[in-house]
């Protein structure tokens, strides 16, 4: 997987080879140029089936369903991509795309203590609750994808300079190291990891697990501000 395939999509285009072989129907002269355009509409075809599939809880989506969905054989399927790992990239790439805005954190770094915090966990719990059946697979492949993992780590950085951010003057009173702590937990508090065992594992609603985080946030960071008028 390629290190950018959480945070953008760019579907990759292969040119079919001179060895291989048309399907039934196709036209096997020029020109070459519609049968690619062809080939390529097909594989978007099919990336969003799965795309629809991911949205419907179905996480990695099984071969045959993706298929009969899509209405394209086995074979075909496999002519489009080079293996279901290649599909399942093209597929979350796009899946991540549709929930891109649910990353940020509306009005980052705005308005009092108490506002910062409520958006915060607003907006962290709408992003893990629709994007869990991705988020779940792709912690789960992780552990055998070096790029993958490389990919979640980086998201994490990047959420921790977010949260650092948002909750600047808080932690502008501290010690380096304990800013540095304090934006470590900040993220570890409201990462996937956590949201899923408060919400599957422990059954609790999202709004008790964003009542927990406006708690704790409240306990870490209201004694380092200054009082709200």
């Amino acid at each position: 997987l390629s290190k950018h395939c959480l945070r953008c999509y760019d579907p990759i285009v292969r040119n079919p080879t001179t060895t291989e072989r048309p399907e039934a129907g196709e036209p096997t002269g020029p020109p070459v140029d519609g049968r690619t355009a062809r080939r390529e509409r097909g594989r978007q075809a099919v990336i969003e089936t799965v795309v629809q599939l991911l949205h419907e809880g179905h996480a990695p989506p099984p071969t045959a369903m993706v298929t009969q969905r899509a209405g394209v054989s086995e074979a075909t399927l496999f002519r489009y991509f080079e293996s279901i790992a290649d599909l399942q990239f093209q597929a979350t790439g796009r899946f991540i795309e549709t929930h891109r805005h649910l990353f940020a954190i509306p009005n980052e770094g705005k308005g009092a203590l108490s506002a910062r915090i409520e958006r915060f966990a607003a907006a962290r719990g709408a992003l893990w609750e629709a994007i869990a059946p991705v988020a779940r697979l792709g912690r789960a492949r992780a552990f055998d994808n070096p790029d993958l993992a490389s990919v979640l780590g980086d998201t994490r950085r990047t959420q921790q300079a977010q949260a650092a951010r948002h909750f600047a003057p808080e932690l502008a009173t501290m010690s380096p190291a304990a800013r540095e702590d304090a934006a470590a937990m900040i993220t570890a508090i409201a990462s996937f990891e956590t949201w899923d065992l408060q919400r599957f594992d422990l059954n609790r609603t999202p709004a008790q697990i964003k009542r927990a985080w406006r708690t704790t946030l409240r306990s870490m960071l209201e004694t380092t501000s200054e009082p709200e008028s």
